[in-house]
């Protein structure tokens, strides 16, 4: 196992360990990991962590003061956790190592706001590395959430979690494949995601209650980059009073191919014009005479919104989102770039400088014309 993450010379962490269990809200246990793993892992993703008074805040207002909640801190670690809202505590979080702090780590709420998911994203010299931990209840929360916003996630290189869903995929002694568990493996895929049987397969949940049969509920899915030799692995030495064994996996993050796709319709090009004609026909085409009362107000919008979905969807087309991704990029531009890559020869090279170079004059051009004779706002030139 490795003691922290690998880097080549020039200082690029090339893959972490990622650590992932359910502790069934054990605080004792959750801060003797911490100092225990500390030179083994560098990502550790927790599950029902515990969640209780740690200290208490003093106010000028009150001498009892406030109770400050939260879970195990360590100096190591940098402590990652989602605000509790309604007063429901976080059922996932995180602990990234402090030698991560380069990377930015980074959660976002933005992407996915729930006490059951947790994002973590690193920002690598290839582009940003986004990471999921899940806690999915007996209802399935986390897992059909995950499928409802599916078109509004991003690539992922890892998903990891207690998922509380039995399948004959991953337990050989079950005989059923649930609606759920399609659903799940479903968005796996859909983020680039594929399940990952541990190298020394077993059960993962092993209730205190001898008279409860074991399972396999806890589960870790990678990237195509994860070779065989990346397998998860059960680890039952940090298994602790907890019921959930550990699982630990070693995740390659600098070669990782970042793929965020985005629907599109470029200004000025056909498409465009097929939009346009498709929305003006079939808003000429509506009925809307009579618009008298509000169910009638409610159905013209509804058609007028199948409308605008419908040209949309007939003309829109999928583009990838890079870090390297320019707003003046064109079709010539990839063309010259490929033709280059192919060929490595320098004069292809001067080619797509030349091409690359005439792409940004016409649209910044363009860009200016459009500010100074339309819109007249000078300002929007710093955007």
């Amino acid at each position: 196992m490795s003691s922290g993450p690998t880097e080549v010379s020039s200082g690029v962490v090339r893959e972490v360990q990622v650590f992932s269990q359910n502790v069934n809200r054990n605080y004792a246990h959750l801060d003797m990991l911490l100092d225990n793993i500390k030179d083994t892992f560098d990502i550790v993703f927790i599950q029902e962590p515990p969640w209780r008074t740690i200290r208490q805040m003093v106010l000028t207002t009150s001498p009892e003061g406030d109770d400050v909640m939260g879970a195990p801190k360590h100096p190591t670690w940098l402590y990652m956790v989602r605000t509790p809202t309604d007063g429901r505590p976080p059922h996932v979080m995180a602990y990234v190592h402090r030698r991560l702090a380069r990377l930015r780590p980074s959660m976002w709420q933005d992407i996915i706001d729930h006490q059951d998911i947790f994002v973590l994203s690193l920002f690598t010299s290839k582009g940003v590395v986004n990471f999921l931990n899940v806690y999915s209840d007996n209802a399935h929360t986390a897992i059909n959430l995950l499928s409802r916003e599916v078109n509004v996630l991003p690539a992922f290189i890892y998903m990891g979690g207690d998922f509380n869903c039995h399948s004959e995929v991953w337990d050989p002694s079950r005989t059923s494949h649930p609606l759920v568990v399609q659903c799940l493996l479903e968005f796996a895929s859909d983020v680039r995601l594929k399940w990952a049987r541990p190298s020394n397969p077993g059960l993962t949940h092993i209730p205190h209650n001898p008279d409860l049969a074991g399972s396999v509920i806890d589960l870790v899915f990678t990237g195509p980059l994860s070779a065989q030799s990346n397998l998860p692995r059960l680890d039952l030495d940090h298994c602790g009073p907890s019921d959930h064994v550990p699982i630990s996996t070693l995740v390659p993050i600098s070669e990782s191919e970042i793929r965020v796709s985005r629907m599109v319709i470029l200004r000025e090009s056909p498409e465009e014009s097929g939009f346009l004609i498709d929305l003006a026909t079939g808003l000429r085409a509506l009925n809307v005479e009579d618009l008298s009362s509000s169910d009638q107000i409610e159905v013209t919008t509804v058609v007028v919104a199948e409308v605008f979905s419908s040209a949309w969807n007939a003309h829109a087309k999928e583009v990838v989102i890079m870090a390297c991704s320019k707003s003046w990029w064109n079709d010539e531009c990839t063309q010259a770039l490929a033709r280059y890559q192919a060929s490595k020869d320098p004069v292809h090279w001067k080619l797509f400088c030349k091409v690359s170079h005439q792409a940004k004059w016409c649209f910044f051009d363009a860009h200016i014309e459009e500010i100074a004779t339309e819109n007249k706002r000078p300002w929007d030139l710093m955007a």
